[in-house]
């Protein structure tokens, strides 16, 4: 999921944001579920989630080979979505760097990065605000396509992520607050870290060469 704009001190497509994640506050919109459980939000659960990606593997391909690098950074997204859904699910948790979910999510950027860091302060805030993210209709908040590689070097890649979104955003008791869905985009660089890829950037970015949601994955 994706942030509509760079963080230097993803607020995803990313949320490609999940942050350009937040989500518009108000009524409902046609893109909601018929009903939402009146429970408190549940504990994020890693039982579902996509591994770290190792940091001792042996150096993935180079962003030149972009056949070969494709796959990497398709799963490099993969486990992007996977880790915001579940720290959304209880934002208040991105407070804690030591939670597990906060320490999945930032093996995924390079060491002191503060595009992370600072969506981490903005999930905070939501969490402190009552805000809580479930997904919506398709089941996922958030599904990410690789689209579009092109090799800035063979350490620095940028590319585009088309994201399907499904979130419902509810209150601490259940409430439904407001709903968001369909197709956004964002830029992304990634940057190979001894020798392994890392995303440092997510920036949002029209949809235009996006799938429309029936040809998504």
């Amino acid at each position: 999921m994706i942030r509509g704009r760079s963080i230097a001190a993803l607020a995803v497509v990313l949320t490609i944001t999940a942050c350009s994640h937040n989500a518009p506050r108000g009524t409902s919109t046609a893109n909601t579920t018929s009903s939402i459980a009146t429970s408190a939000p549940p504990t994020p659960s890693t039982s579902t989630m996509l591994p770290i990606p190792s940091t001792t593997a042996s150096t993935e391909p180079a962003g030149t080979d972009v056949a070969a690098l494709t796959p990497v950074l398709q799963r490099l997204v993969d486990s992007y979505d996977h880790v915001v859904g579940a720290i959304l699910a209880d934002p208040r948790v991105a407070s804690n760097r030591n939670h597990e979910l906060v320490t999945r999510y930032l093996a995924l950027f390079p060491p002191g990065n503060t595009f992370a860091s600072g969506t981490l302060d903005s999930w905070s805030s939501e969490g402190a605000a009552g805000h809580f993210y479930r997904p919506g209709p398709r089941g996922q908040m958030y599904v990410s396509t690789v689209q579009a590689v092109d090799p800035d070097s063979e350490d620095e890649v940028t590319f585009v992520a088309c994201t399907t979104k499904s979130i419902v955003v509810v209150d601490a008791s259940g409430a439904q607050l407001s709903a968001e869905g369909g197709i956004t985009a964002g830029s992304i660089i990634a940057v190979r870290v001894d020798g392994v890829w890392r995303l440092r950037d997510l920036t949002r970015t029209s949809a235009e060469m996006c799938p429309s949601p029936g040809a998504q994955r």
